[in-house]
């Protein structure tokens, strides 16, 4: 097990306005989890992987972050300390799990925080039909990137005539560990 014990766990509202509704946590420990960052960007599709300086950044749904560095767990954007405590116990949970079989796990270096918009909009079909909830396909595009709505979004990118549109954006969106936030 990578990460048995948790030394400190503070629990605070944010210094900057202290009048905000939400807190956030910093766990602290010994042992040194920059280890399975490549693994656990590859199965939690890391939001921003600095492999440099060893940092993860995960965005979860709701404006909750977790970010990950080599003795310390942030977390923001939390209600309550029992909301608190669960994530810090999900993601020890995901961060022992994933490294145990990162032998079977391909590591990733990048990071969804690489997409490009355009990139994105160049592939969708550029309807601006409003299905997806969005008034543009640009404002779709860029939804799509943070992670806020899903690819079925788009009905008329399913349609067969958009289908290599559809294949390369799949591809492009893969390639960087994309994923909506619903999906953790």
């Amino acid at each position: 097990m990578l990460l048995e014990k948790i030394d400190n766990f503070d629990i605070f509202r944010p210094k900057m306005d202290s009048s905000k509704e939400v807190l956030h946590a910093i766990a602290t420990f010994q042992a040194d989890i920059s280890p399975a960052f490549p693994y656990v960007n590859a199965e939690l599709g890391g939001w921003d992987y600095d492999q440099i300086n060893q940092v993860l950044l995960l965005k979860l749904s709701n404006g909750k972050w977790i970010t990950l560095h080599p003795h310390q767990i942030a977390i923001r954007g939390i209600r309550d300390l029992d909301e608190a405590h669960a994530l810090l116990t999900w993601i020890q949970t995901q961060i022992n799990d994933i490294y145990e079989r990162r032998d079977h796990i391909t590591p990733r270096y990048v990071s969804q925080a690489g997409l490009k918009i355009m990139e994105i909009l160049k592939l969708l079909p550029m309807t601006n039909c409003k299905v997806c909830g969005y008034l543009t396909c640009m404002a779709y595009a860029a939804g799509l990137r943070e992670g806020e709505i899903s690819l079925e979004a788009c009905q008329p990118l399913w349609e067969e005539k958009y289908r290599e549109k559809r294949e390369k954006l799949q591809a492009y969106l893969q390639s960087y560990g994309w994923r909506a936030l619903d999906e953790f």
